[in-house]
């Protein structure tokens, strides 16, 4: 590993100094390991990029692992992701035991009121980007239509997985020049299996526990949950966070959506991953059960939530280059990136809904868009200026 240092220590100061979500991210990857120290071109990190879009899970984390296995197989591309996602996860764990330490001493945590509408601001300005982006065709419109009114109306764990399946046939019928091809290469199943038995195994396990009222069942449903969302969640984290807030707030009551809107406002702040909001939600879920399990939620959280779409990018990286030609897959991403974009929109109406309605919330949900917008003001930048407004004005 010695000959690997320098490239990890690049994957640290990526982690503390890359902010605003995927598609920042990809830009940072582009001057600071193509430009600044040539560890692969251009041309292959954006084919690396258009490879991970395909996947469920954390766009900018598998890219950066991809990165990693290609340079020093697997080994290399677990440690490459620990140190990727261990800042953001330290800081959420913090900031779980501060808010209960804080709430528990009645100590206000007004300061961090205006997070909730700036959040907002960042959610409604990633599905303006991607409208712009992918919503192109009739077949498109169609798909995030179906996908926002659904997301509105029908509340159910199937509903997300359901759409993007229904998406992705929906998407194949409409008619282009993609040339026939066939696949040609030969999978090694071993980590497809682990990935679909972790899965199966977490349902039974949380099944079995819940039903007979043992200690062990809500850690277990939490791990599941996470694994489960991490499976199926394409777009990166702005489709992860309407996901969370449907499961553990609206659905499951695991804590108050001030609570959450307070830690979405947080992750735009941070640099890393947008899919460490997971460590954020494991922890708030177990904060009734004292400090020891709001540790073990937010570690839970951060296995359960990356685990799945890393296992899926060693399985299927070896066979890329043959995958990325196949008709099904480039229409079945359409599909899915116009579904994505439906999420987006009622996850942001939903939200909204429950954000306490005043004018001060308004105005900074919509400077934040509009800063965003403009492209002039970083995001952490953003985020500290809500913080001081918070601190300035009850």
């Amino acid at each position: 590993m010695k000959r690997h240092f320098h490239f990890l220590m690049q994957v640290f100061l990526h982690s503390i100094t890359a902010f605003g979500g995927p598609q920042n991210h990809l830009l940072q990857m582009q001057k600071r390991f193509c430009e600044r120290h040539n560890y692969l071109s251009k041309d292959e990190l954006y084919d690396l990029n258009g490879f991970c879009n395909i996947l469920p899970g954390p766009t900018s984390t598998q890219v950066l692992s991809a990165i990693a296995f290609k340079r020093g197989k697997l080994l290399l591309a677990i440690i490459t992701l620990l140190i990727w996602i261990l800042p953001a996860t330290i800081f959420f764990l913090i900031i779980v035991l501060l808010m209960n330490y804080f709430s528990n001493r009645n100590i206000s945590l007004h300061f961090l009121h205006f997070m909730q509408p700036m959040a907002l601001g960042f959610l409604a300005f990633a599905g303006y980007k991607m409208i712009r982006n992918v919503i192109n065709t009739g077949n498109a419109v169609a798909i995030m239509i179906i996908a926002f009114a659904v997301t509105i109306f029908v509340k159910s764990a199937f509903t997300f997985p359901s759409i993007f399946l229904f998406s992705i046939i929906l998407s194949n019928f409409r008619h282009d020049d993609l040339p026939p091809y066939k696949f040609k290469m030969k999978l090694k199943w071993g980590n497809i299996i682990a990935f679909i038995g972790i899965e199966l195994g977490a349902a039974l396990a949380g099944d079995f526990t819940t039903r007979n009222y043992l200690n062990w069942h809500k850690p277990l449903v939490l791990f599941e949950n996470f694994y489960r969302f991490g499976a199926i969640t394409f777009g990166g984290g702005q489709l992860l966070v309407p996901v969370l807030f449907e499961q553990f707030v609206l659905h499951k009551n695991y804590f108050s959506a001030t609570d959450y809107l307070t830690g979405v406002g947080l992750v735009q702040a941070l640099p890393g991953p947008v899919f460490s909001i997971a460590t954020f939600a494991g922890g708030m879920a177990m904060h009734e059960l004292g400090k020891m399990n709001e540790v073990l939620g937010c570690l839970i959280g951060m296995v359960g939530i990356f685990l799945p779409g890393f296992l899926l990018l060693i399985f299927l990286f070896p066979v890329w280059t043959e995958l990325r030609q196949y008709p099904f897959i480039k229409r079945g991403l359409a599909g899915i990136n116009a579904a994505t974009v439906g999420f987006i929109i009622a996850s942001s109406y939903i939200m909204f809904k429950e954000m306490p309605f005043d004018v001060k919330n308004i105005a900074v949900m919509s400077a934040t868009f509009a800063l965003l917008l403009i492209e002039k003001i970083p995001t952490p930048f953003i985020a500290l200026g809500c913080l001081l407004i918070g601190i300035f004005i009850h």
